[in-house]
């Protein structure tokens, strides 16, 4: 056995070499640290590993825990594994990780998936084998329906539940990550944030429908088809390209390709100095539209040429602390920090890295992640007025805006400031979000729900945070079934979500849920440790005040820390 061998894990076929499992009709690239993990697993099948084996022979060193969980959840999902009820890897509370599927490491060909097989079946004769075929065959039908739940992250189901609104059928399209080219380790961030600012440029233009960073980067490295994205994310075009960056040299392709046929309708490759990314980036927007057909409003030309400042240095840690800020953690909030500061002492007047820093202190008092929250808000707020003085065109300065307003009870002025980012932005999924938010918390849960369906619209592989909103309006509504239902689809996406987490909590104890609730407290205890009541100052902006008072009794009645 070698980490390049391929080996069958229960009904899955691993090929560490290709990055790639297949199985239950499906073929999946895990990305380089996931398969390290499940090659470390399979050696060590049956065993017991401790966290600290695993960080030190993945990792190298002590990681955070985010960076582990993770990382098992993206194996979870994967096999479609349920973490209480696992038939591949299982938590062993405060110890660590078991892998309990079977491995074997003679080569062959993928077999139904392991929710699809039992040990008896096993051993069953032949002369029963072509009805257990027949069985399997429904099975297999049954679970790869299941699978594209799991993988639509239950999208159709919230927009069932919540109310009926009609999102305009306009053109749309799903701009997939672009793929790095460069040779030197930790470049992925620059494809990244190129990938991210075009979703962002293309997101301002009212005559088309674009998918959110969060959907289209599930597909990053991703060796499905063309249509199977275009059908999963609901959308008539994709585009795809690569970046390579050489010293001062930067080269981008792109594709515009037509989903239902797998026709390409245009092609690019874009040759320029570093010092030019900017008009580079205008140039592939400007050219996208054009093939695209698109009308623009009177004002979306000019919004679209406006470049965020001319200082390569300063744009290249926006882009770093950017990508850190998207991992939601309290060690890449504080990197994000870095990289903002870092770039706004470079240009004081760039205003998506003031915005940027504004959201990352605005994190830290919503999620608890420090033991000052008012002074976190209070700069969130100062720096958030900055930035909108400087460039009030930009949407992001009016979502931090609205958000910081939010959490100082400032409902009108949120829900204005949410709504002009709207305006900005037509297809900016998480600030329609972050409307359904604030409705919830001003007391109006219909139009929650119907905000929430254009993000879920817009970002159709939904987000835990989307699921967790969802749960929340519910649990206001007294849904308590369908709050907790919510809130476990949010772990799923994201197993390390305090707020979701904290949340169930407190609806398991709604319906008595005792033995549930006390396995969740005991999970909310291991992957946030520092976890305390008073440090949740800002995280329940109700309107109505008597729901915020009863929300934290119930909270100290479920017995969590204060």
């Amino acid at each position: 056995m070698n980490d390049t061998q391929t080996f069958r894990l229960g009904g899955y076929r691993v090929e560490p070499s290709l990055l790639r499992v297949t199985g239950d009709g499906r073929k999946m690239r895990l990305e380089p640290r996931a398969m390290q993990l499940l090659v470390y697993f399979a050696a060590h099948a049956g065993r017991v590993i401790s966290r600290t084996e695993l960080e030190e022979n993945i990792w190298g060193r002590v990681v955070g825990e985010d960076a582990l969980t993770n990382t098992i959840s993206k194996l979870r999902r994967t096999f479609i594994d349920d973490a209480r009820n696992p038939k591949v890897i299982e938590t062993v509370p405060k110890t660590g990780y078991r892998l309990i599927a079977e491995v074997n490491w003679n080569d062959a060909q993928p077999e139904p998936s392991l929710q699809q097989r039992s040990g008896s079946e096993r051993t069953l004769s032949r002369n029963i084998r072509f009805w257990i075929w027949l069985l399997l065959s429904l099975a297999f039908l049954l679970g790869v329906a299941g699978w594209l739940l799991i993988q639509q992250q239950a999208a159709p189901k919230i927009v069932q539940q919540i109310t009926d609104g009609a999102v305009e059928r306009k053109p749309s399209v799903a701009i997939i990550p672009f793929e790095n080219l460069d040779e030197k380790p930790g470049q992925e961030y620059f494809a990244n944030g190129i990938t991210v600012n075009l979703i962002t440029d293309l997101a301002k233009i009212s005559g088309l429908l674009v998918i959110a960073p969060g959907s289209a980067f599930v597909y990053q490295s991703s060796i499905s088809e063309t249509r199977q994205i275009s059908r999963e994310l609901d959308v008539d075009y994709i585009v795809r390209g690569s970046v390579q960056r050489q010293d001062d040299r930067l080269q981008v392709n792109v594709q515009l390709i037509e989903a239902a046929g797998e026709r390409a309708l245009w092609a690019e490759r874009y040759n320029s100095e570093m010092g030019e990314i900017f008009e580079l980036q205008d140039q592939v927007v400007t050219a996208l539209v054009a093939a695209l057909r698109i009308k623009l409003a009177p004002n979306e030309r000019d919004i679209l040429k406006k470049y965020p400042i001319d200082n390569v240095e300063a744009y290249d840690l926006f882009l770093r602390g950017m990508e850190e800020y998207g991992h939601r953690t309290p060690e890449s909030n504080r990197s994000a920090r870095e990289h903002y500061e870092q770039a706004i002492a470079l240009v004081p007047d760039f205003a998506r890295a003031i915005a940027g820093l504004a959201l990352v202190h605005s994190r830290d008092a919503i999620d608890g992640w420090t033991e000052t929250p008012r002074q976190s808000m209070a700069l969130a707020e100062q720096l958030a007025e900055k930035a909108a003085a400087i460039n009030p065109s930009i949407p992001q300065v009016h979502f931090v805006t609205g958000q910081v307003a939010l959490f100082n009870g400032q409902h009108a002025k949120a829900i204005e400031a949410t709504k002009q980012a709207i305006a900005y932005s037509p297809n900016y999924a998480d600030a329609y979000a972050m409307l359904a938010w604030i409705m919830n918390f001003a007391g109006h849960p219909n139009e929650a729900l119907s905000a929430l369906e254009t993000a879920v619209r817009l970002n159709p592989i939904v987000p835990a945070s989307y699921s967790e909103i969802l749960g929340e309006i519910y649990f206001v509504q007294g849904k308590y079934v369908d709050a907790i239902d919510a809130f476990n689809r949010a772990l799923n996406a994201s197993p390390l979500h305090m707020r979701a987490r904290m949340w169930l909590i407190v609806a398991l104890a709604q319906i008595g849920n005792k033995d549930e609730m006390t396995w969740q407290k005991d999970e909310l205890a291991i992957s946030n440790p520092g976890f305390s009541l008073k440090l949740l100052e800002y995280a329940f902006p109700y309107q109505e005040q008597s729901i915020r008072e009863k929300l934290m009794l119930d909270l100290r009645k479920a017995g969590l820390p204060e």
